[in-house]
């Protein structure tokens, strides 16, 4: 049916959701969506019905969660967070699911009165849910089984604080109670939240830090409350940072019950337009700018004559205007928010980068300028650094840089103990910093002493540092990957500074800490330095024996190696250096199964299953989206690393999280991976098996499709493809 005046029958956005497009009639409703808000709301709660209703299929799993919750007293079937009205026209529609679901429920506790202990996670809740600041908060938690067999565990939670800024590195856990059993099978604990504390993630553990319930890496979440049992909007706010790099559909989620909770503050529509862009794609977001414009209208007429706004509406307005590209009020905003809050935050990270356009030029250093630059830096950082702001660590950054390109020592000074004091410890990042001081023998010594600091608190590996889902082992060895580098600047520096044997000791150390080509070519290049051929070449061989490394790196070493009749000795050492990396690589494994049906298309629309796809040879799986920058860049080493792992027996499918659309074919072009094996995930299933929420996101599964490194990085992949095709090379060319 045709209705090019009116909006699609209920059957048509029925149809829609449940499939991807295809035939004219799914082609004229995408186009009708593009433009109708209402309509598009509609699919969404439909999708949302579809994806409840799969995710309560009859299975085993659900059955024990059930009862693991009716276990723990929980009586509440329905989500309690993040809830946004459904259009009126479809609240039947929700009401009949959710009678279905509770049908379903009813069937399975009739079915079954024993819980089974086969769950891979528990379920955790709190008393009060929603608790005010401060309050004091009682946990319940039923195990699953991988946690059954303890008599007490471990609380563990992410604190967040108003001014905490996007993402979770850094010193940012802890232990908060433990919980003991109790005569039902349930663990209980009881804790306070501090008063400064407004979000909290959680994860629970066994007394030794062995095995960790994250949740299936989702975490559990403590929002905070106002009197009248609203969410805090700052808590909120803290809710979207905390998910930043882990799950920004969920962010999505976050802006919009912030402008259903707060629609009349500006800053709470100026994140829906961001997060609908980062997650819906521009042409989507481009369809949503006319609402967004009208909004901003509407608050323009309300405010702008407005005396004494808070620095936040102000800002909001700011924010608001920027994001969806109104440069009138822009202007407007900008002058009122410098005028009459001069010492913002916002205003003076502006300002200062006001000063680097001014004074700064890259190309063409004049020294009389950078010192203006400084000079006229110093009272802005007074004013800043008190503030606390979440953009101080880019303000001092901004000024390292300036640094860096003027070679200004005196700078260096004083401003590399201002970035340690307001960003957010994040031990590694002395290897950086340290190669940039080192180049300058008067900061030798505080460069020297940033490295020893992070070597020790790497090698100490404060429980603080551990992220929720790591465990105590898993951290141990992350750690020492990330002091590997760290442990090579210092062992350098130790030698130019005349400290041989400190250094040759740190050098060996560094050596051990893990599998890193660069590392080994650093180390490699200070024992050649110190005259040691052997312990060079050894080193050497390391690095050539990693796939990642080009053939060209091994051929020149055994060309020089040639002349003096050791390049039999050379084709040994790569070939136990081979061995050493399957070794090590293969001690980082996390097996683990997978289930459900992995349902994908193809680019025809034809349908695929994941399990055929992945059976029978080693497959690396990867998690890409069109709205995601890093992802689009990885396309192209991804489709060179496909060419070579086709040699070895070894397959790449890659996954998109959209439909396939003339945008998805353009950037698989402009990155030259047109010949990808891509697949439309297109009923989640397949990311909800991989406990997948952010992009790019990378798998290697083994023979018989079993995960065996998870979220893994691209440049590690190779070596780990290698490590379980034992029978053939994965040598680059």
């Amino acid at each position: 049916m045709k209705w090019p005046f009116s909006h699609p029958t209920s059957d048509s956005l029925v149809e829609f959701a449940s499939r991807p497009v295809h035939g004219s009639e799914q082609q004229r409703v995408a186009q009708h969506l593009e433009t109708c808000s209402s309509c598009r709301e509609s699919v969404a709660v439909l999708r949302d019905l579809q994806r409840a209703s799969h995710d309560v299929e009859p299975s085993d799993a659900l059955l024990q969660r059930i009862i693991a919750s009716r276990a723990a007293h929980v009586r509440t079937l329905l989500p309690t967070e993040d809830v946004v009205d459904a259009p009126a026209r479809w609240r039947t529609a929700l009401l009949a699911a959710v009678a279905g679901v509770v049908l379903m429920v009813g069937v399975f506790l009739w079915a079954s009165n024993d819980a089974s202990a086969g769950l891979r996670t528990g379920f955790l809740r709190f008393d009060p849910p929603r608790p005010l600041p401060g309050a004091v908060v009682q946990a319940f938690y039923t195990p699953g089984a991988p946690l059954q067999r303890y008599d007490s565990l471990v609380l563990r939670a992410r604190f967040r604080r108003p001014n905490d800024d996007d993402y979770n590195v850094g010193p940012m856990q802890q232990r908060v109670v433990a919980l003991r059993r109790t005569s039902g099978g349930v663990f209980n604990g009881e804790f306070r939240l501090p008063d400064s504390v407004i979000f909290a993630a959680f994860a629970v553990e066994s007394p030794s830090g062995d095995v960790v319930d994250d949740n299936d890496q989702r975490l559990w979440e403590l929002i905070t409350v106002d009197s009248s049992g609203r969410l805090l909007f700052d808590a909120l706010v803290q809710k979207q940072r905390d998910l930043m790099g882990r799950n920004w559909e969920d962010g999505l989620k976050v802006s919009r019950s912030l402008v259903s909770l707060y629609p009349e503050e500006p800053e709470a529509w100026s994140r829906l337009a961001l997060y609908e862009r980062w997650v819906l794609g521009n042409r989507i977001a481009d369809s949503l700018l006319p609402a967004h414009r009208r909004r901003l209208a509407a608050f323009q007429q309300a405010l702008s004559e407005r005396q004494s706004l808070s620095a936040g509406t102000v800002s909001g307005m700011l924010s608001y205007a920027i994001q969806i590209d109104d440069s009138a009020a822009r202007h407007f905003w900008l002058t009122r928010l410098q005028r009459e809050f001069p010492d913002n935050p916002d205003v003076l990270f502006r300002r200062e980068n006001g000063l680097k356009n001014q004074y700064i030029d890259y190309r063409h250093v004049d020294p009389r300028r950078a010192r203006r630059y400084f000079e006229e830096l110093e009272p802005l950082w007074a004013k800043a650094e008190p503030t606390g702001s979440p953009k101080l660590w880019l303000f001092a950054q901004n000024a390292l840089a300036s640094a860096m390109v003027t070679k200004d020592t005196v700078a260096f000074r004083v401003w590399i103990p201002r970035l340690r004091r307001v960003q957010r410890r994040t031990p590694g990042m002395a290897a950086y910093w340290a190669k940039q001081l080192l180049q300058y023998p008067s900061l030798r010594s505080e460069a020297m002493e940033w490295l020893r600091d992070d070597a020790r608190l790497l090698a100490r590996g404060p429980d603080t540092h551990r992220p929720l889902t790591s465990t105590v082992a898993r951290q141990r060895a992350a750690n020492r990957a990330t002091a590997q580098p760290v442990l090579a600047e210092l062992a350098g520096a130790l030698i130019d500074q005349g400290d041989t044997t400190a250094g040759l000791d740190t050098l060996r150390l560094a050596a051990t800490y893990g599998w890193n080509p660069a590392v080994f070519r650093r180390v490699g290049q200070i024992w050649a330095s110190l005259g040691d051929t052997v312990q060079a070449l050894q080193t050497f061989a390391k690095a050539a024996a990693d796939p990642g490394s080009s053939r060209a790196f091994g051929d020149s070493i055994r060309a020089i190696t040639a002349p003096n009749s050791s390049a039999e000795q050379w084709d040994a050492w790569v070939r136990q250096a081979r061995d050493e990396m399957r070794t090590a690589v293969l001690e980082a494994a996390t097996p683990r199964s997978l289930n459900g049906p992995m349902r994908l298309v193809t680019r025809n629309g034809e349908p695929r299953s994941l399990n055929d796809l992945v059976s029978g040879h080693v497959t690396v799986v990867a998690f890409w989206s069109p709205n995601c920058g890093f992802s689009v860049l990885d396309l192209g080493p991804l489709q060179r690393m496909a060419d070579q792992l086709r040699r070895a027996g070894a397959d790449v499918v890659a996954i998109v999280d959209q439909p396939f659309s003339a945008e998805v074919t353009r950037l698989l072009k402009e990155q030259h991976a047109e010949e990808l094996p891509v697949f439309y995930d297109y009923r989640s299933d397949t990311r909800r098996a991989f406990v997948n929420f952010a992009t790019p996101d990378y798998f290697v599964l083994d023979e018989s499709g079993q995960i065996i490194f998870a979220h893994s990085k691209l440049e590690n992949i190779p070596r780990q493809v290698a490590a379980l095709v034992t029978d053939r090379s994965v040598s680059a060319h």
